[in-house]
C-alpha cells in the first residue's frame, strides 16, 4: 500500500517504550502493519526519542521496538499539513501591503511554509517564503507593489517533517481602486492613449465604478449610449454596470485616457455574463486580459469596434477580451451565456478554434479610406444548416451609418443582411451572396479574404465581381480593388465546391448576368389596354421606368427602386398616377440609372 495516500501507520506503544539517547534505527516499512495490512515501499528512521521520525530512501537492516527502549514514540500520520487562511475580511486597498496569516495542522509538526501569489492575466506564481510564528501559525506580508489594480489570488503551501505537501484553498481578495489608479493607459488597456476624438467607440469598465462618469456626461460635450436588441435602437443608460459595453463619443480636441475616482476590482474568479436572444454589448469586468468561452453553439464570436489606426470598423475577436474594450456578441437564444477566465492556464475551449472534417471558415476584410469591416465569415461548420439558423448572425448594429460594410444575405432575402452565413457540411457545393455597403460616395475599395479555418482538400472557390463581369479564382493572395457608388450594395457571388461545380456555376452565372443595360420594344404595340414592357439590367442600380406623354409629361412611374442584375417585365395598364384611363395616342417609356437612360415609343389606340 502506498503510505502517500489514505494510510496512516498508528505507532501506539506503551508510554514507557523508549529508544537509547543518541542512537539511530532505520525502520524498514515492511515490518511495520496498520491491522493486518504491511507497510512496504517506505522506510523511515527514529531519532533521539520522541525528536522526529522521517522518511529514508535507503533500506537498512531491520529491528523491533522493544520495551527496553526510552522515550515515547508519537503517532506518525502520511495525511499532508491541514492549512487555512485567517482573515478578518478579504477587501483590501491597492497599493497597500497586505498581512497574511496561515494556521498549518499537523501531527508529524511542520517544516515550512510559502505564500504562492499569481497576479490577473499572468501564468508565473510569485512565491514568497512565510515567516513561523509559533508552531501552527505562520505569516507573510504581501509588498504593496503586488497590490494592483490587476488583483491577485494566493494561497498557503506547508510542508511536514515527513517532506509531505498540503495546500489551502484559494485566497481570492477584492481590491478597492486608488484615486486615478484605474485608467485606460493601464498595461493591456484596449485604449492605452485613451478614446480619440470624434470618434464611436465601445467601452467598458474594469470592476465596478460609481455612475459620475455617467451622469456628469449629459449635456456635456461626450455621451454614452446603450444597445436595446429588443427595440433595435441606442439609449443613454442611467447607470454604468460591471460586464456591459456603452457606445462613447466626445468633440474634445485630444484623446481622453478614461479614469476612475474610486471603484472595486472584483475576485479573480471565474465570471459568466448571461446572453439575452440577439445582440449583447459586453466587457470584461477585470484589469487585465482574459479568456473566455461560450456554454453553446448558439453564440456567435466576439466583435471589436475600430483598431489602432482610428479607423472604423467591426473585427472578429477569436482569443482574448481586453480590458477597457467593448465587445458584440450575438446569442439564438435566451439561455446561452460567457464565461471569462482570469488566468490564461485554465483551459477555455473556444469554439472558434476547433476544426471538424470538412469544416471550413472565409473571413472577409473590405475597407476604405477611413473605414472597414473584418467581421463578415463564410464557411460550414459542424451543427450548422443551409437555412438561416444559430450560426448565421445578424448584421452587426453600428450607431451610425457613415463607412463600409460587408454583408452576406441568405436565401434571396435581401432585407434581411448578415455578417455570417455558415452552412452544413453535409454539403460541399454552394453560392454565397456578397455585398460591400455604403451609405456614402466610396472609392478604392479594397476586398481581401483569408481562410482562418482552411478549405479541405478536394474544394475550390472562386468569385464573381457581378458589376465588372470579372472572376477571381485565387482569392487568398490577392487585393479586389474596385469603385463604388455610395447607397448601391456592390454584387460578388462566392462559389465553393468540386471544381468541376464551381466552374460550371460561374459560367451559368455569368449567362444569366444582362451584358447591356437595356429596354427592348413595348409587346403588343398598338395595345388596348395592356402593354408590355421588357428591361435588362446588368448591374445593382436606382432605377426608374416612366411612361411620359407627347408633351413631355409625366404619366405615371412604374418602377423606382434598386434592383439587382437581372432581366425583369413589367405590364402598363394605360392608367395614369391617379388610375384614370389616359387618351389614345403616343407615349413614351423611358428607363434610367444613374448614367443610362433608354426610351421606346408606345401607341395606345382603343
Amino acid at each position: 500500500m502506498n503510505l502517500k495516500s489514505n494510510l496512516i501507520l498508528l505507532f501506539t506503544l506503551l508510554s514507557f517504550v523508549q529508544v537509547p539517547r543518541g542512537q539511530e534505527y532505520k525502520i524498514s516499512g515492511a515490518q511495520i502493519t496498520s491491522g493486518q495490512v504491511a507497510a512496504s515501499s517506505n522506510q523511515y528512521r527514529i531519532s533521539s526519542g520522541t525528536s522526529s521520525m522521517t522518511s529514508n530512501p535507503t533500506i537498512s537492516d531491520s529491528f523491533s521496538v522493544s520495551l527496553s527502549m526510552i522515550g515515547i514514540i508519537q503517532t506518525i500520520s502520511v495525511m499532508p499539513p491541514d492549512i487555512n487562511i485567517t482573515m478578518n475580511n478579504n477587501l483590501f486597498q491597492t497599493r497597500t501591503s497586505i498581512n497574511i496569516v496561515g494556521v498549518l495542522q499537523d501531527v508529524n509538526g511542520v517544516a515550512s511554509a510559502n505564500l504562492h501569489l499569481q497576479k490577473g492575466g499572468e501564468n508565473e506564481e510569485i512565491i514568497l517564503p512565510m515567516v513561523a510564528l509559533n508552531d501552527t501559525l505562520y505569516q507573510v506580508t504581501i509588498p504593496d507593489t503586488l497590490v494592483t489594480v490587476n488583483n491577485f489570488r494566493a494561497y498557503i503551501s506547508g510542508i511536514d517533517n515527513l517532506e509531505i505537501t498540503g495546500n489551502s484553498k484559494l485566497f481570492y481578495p477584492i481590491l478597492l481602486y486608488g484615486s486615478n489608479e484605474l485608467n485606460t493607459s493601464m498595461k493591456n488597456s484596449i485604449y492605452p492613449d485613451g478614446v480619440p476624438s470624434k470618434k464611436w467607440r465601445m467601452i467598458s469598465f474594469p470592476g465596478s465604478i460609481n455612475d459620475s462618469i455617467i451622469s456628469s456626461a449629459k449635456g456635456d460635450d461626450h455621451v454614452f449610449y446603450q444597445w436595446d436588441d429588443s427595440t433595435s435602437d441606442w439609449v443613454i443608460p442611467n447607470v454604468v454596470k460591471r460586464a456591459e459595453a456603452y457606445w462613447f463619443k466626445h468633440f474634445y480636441d485630444n484623446s481622453i485616457p478614461f479614469k476612475s475616482d474610486s471603484g472595486t476590482a472584483i475576485s479573480l474568479q471565474p465570471y459568466k455574463i448571461e446572453l439575452k436572444q440577439g445582440w449583447n454589448m459586453i466587457g470584461s469586468p477585470f484589469a487585465s486580459t482574459v479568456e473566455f468561452e461560450a456554454n453553446s453553439i448558439e453564440v456567435s464570436d466576439l466583435y471589436y469596434f475600430g483598431d489602432s489606426t482610428n479607423k472604423d470598423g467591426w473585427s472578429v475577436v477569436l482569443k482574448r477580451m481586453q480590458p477597457w474594450a467593448g465587445y458584440a456578441v450575438h446569442s439564438s437564444s435566451d439561455t446561452s451565456s460567457i464565461t471569462l477566465k482570469p488566468f490564461p492556464n485554465e483551459n477555455v475551449n473556444r469554439s472558434s478554434g476547433k476544426k471538424v472534417d470538412q469544416e471550413w471558415t472565409i473571413q472577409f476584410l473590405v475597407k476604405e479610406k477611413n473605414s472597414f469591416d473584418n467581421s463578415t465569415l463564410m464557411g460550414r461548420k459542424k451543427f450548422a444548416f443551409d437555412d438561416i439558423d444559430h450560426s448565421d448572425t445578424p448584421m452587426l448594429p453600428k450607431i451610425e451609418k457613415e463607412g463600409i460594410n460587408a454583408a452576406l444575405f441568405l436565401n434571396g432575402q435581401e432585407s434581411k443582411k448578415y455578417s455570417s452565413d455558415f452552412r452544413s457540411i453535409d454539403a460541399i457545393n454552394g453560392v454565397w451572396d456578397l455585398q460591400i455597403l455604403s451609405e456614402q460616395n466610396v472609392d478604392n475599395i479594397e476586398l481581401m479574404a483569408k481562410d482562418i479555418i482552411s478549405l479541405p482538400k478536394g474544394i475550390s472557390i472562386a468569385m464573381l465581381d457581378v458589376q465588372r463581369r470579372i472572376v477571381f479564382t485565387n482569392i487568398f493572395s490577392r487585393k479586389i480593388i474596385f469603385d463604388k457608388i455610395g447607397g448601391l450594395e456592390y454584387e460578388f457571388k462566392v462559389v465553393a465546391g468540386e471544381s468541376g461545380y464551381v466552374d460550371q456555376m460561374i459560367k451559368d452565372l455569368l449567362e444569366i448576368i444582362p451584358n447591356n443595360f437595356s429596354l427592348s420594344k413595348n409587346y403588343p404595340n398598338p395595345f388596348n389596354p395592356i402593354t408590355n414592357l421588357d428591361f435588362s439590367i446588368p448591374k445593382r442600380s436606382n432605377v426608374t421606368l416612366r411612361v411620359f406623354n407627347m408633351m413631355g409629361q409625366e404619366v405615371i412611374t412604374l418602377i423606382n427602386e434598386k434592383k439587382s442584375y437581372g432581366n425583369y417585365s413589367i405590364s402598363w395598364n394605360g392608367l395614369d398616377s391617379k388610375g384614370v384611363n389616359v387618351a389614345s395616342g403616343v407615349y413614351f417609356a423611358e428607363l434610367r440609372n444613374r448614367n443610362e437612360r433608354r426610351i421606346t415609343k408606345m401607341l395606345l389606340m382603343k
